[in-house]
């Protein structure tokens, strides 16, 4: 569930290079970038952005709800070997191999694919929220988070509709940061870390998924290609469930 630093990484082949687009499901030199683009054409690729993206997250929030009642609970009869396979997996496919089909020619189903793998994913925490402290409070929990996610997502594209910033020290940030930090994501569903280290670790995890939603809105709004209205919607959509998941783990500690 990364929040895609692949668009800047593409950028970096040549530094007098125009903006990169997509050619053939490759990276290639862009015809019209969000920057250069006219008006008219800014808007309405900024609205298709948008609806890919609530596609994006009711489609990863109703598999998540079903994974919940009816995945999750199996899988975690069956033992933490199943659990993290199905959730390192649900990880690795949406980050590699959905994100490539929605680069690619794919994209419709990648893009499918990889948001229900997310919400299919996040079903187990949603779970184990819920089973914390009983369905009424883990439901407040829930909305809490979801309260908290959206606020944060607006005010980061507030942020970046009035600012124009490469973030490049972000960029190398999550580059490193961001692996280990899936990988303890899912980790962390079994063999939670306890006391202040616990409590510390989840408040790091947030405030780097919060710079690769950050990161992803910049590129999106800034300079990716205007044709690239789904793989934009795809980005903001697994940084927005990868900040979710983050906070939720957070507000669950806070609880203990």
């Amino acid at each position: 569930m990364r929040a895609n630093v692949t668009v800047g990484r593409a950028r970096e082949g040549s530094r007098d290079a125009a903006p990169l687009g997509r050619r053939n499901g490759m990276y290639a030199h862009a015809t019209s970038t969000v920057l250069n683009a006219p008006a008219a054409e800014r808007a309405d690729y900024l609205r298709k952005v948008a609806t890919w993206t609530f596609g994006g997250l009711a489609i990863t929030g109703v598999t998540g709800v079903a994974s919940a009642l009816l995945v999750a609970p199996a899988v975690f009869r069956m033992g933490t070997i199943a659990v993290l396979v199905l959730v390192y997996g649900s990880f690795f496919f949406s980050q590699t191999i959905a994100r490539r089909m929605v680069y690619g020619d794919s994209k419709v189903a990648g893009f499918v694919l990889g948001t229900v793998a997310q919400g299919l994913a996040l079903g187990f925490l949603l779970l184990v929220t819920v089973a914390m402290g009983g369905v009424a409070d883990g439901l407040g929990v829930i909305v809490q988070c979801m309260a908290l996610t959206t606020a944060t997502a607006l005010g980061m594209l507030m942020y970046v509709w009035t600012t124009r910033s490469e973030f490049s020290m972000l960029r190398a940030g999550l580059s490193v940061l961001f692996l280990p930090m899936l990988a303890l994501m899912a980790l962390q569903l079994v063999f939670p870390l306890g006391g202040a280290l616990g409590l510390l670790v989840s408040a790091v995890f947030v405030l780097v998924s919060a710079g690769a939603l950050l990161y992803s809105l910049n590129q999106v709004v800034h300079t990716m290609d205007t044709s690239m209205e789904m793989e934009g919607g795809f980005e903001i959509t697994i940084a927005i469930v990868v900040l979710f998941w983050n906070l939720l783990t957070l507000l669950n500690r806070l609880r203990r």
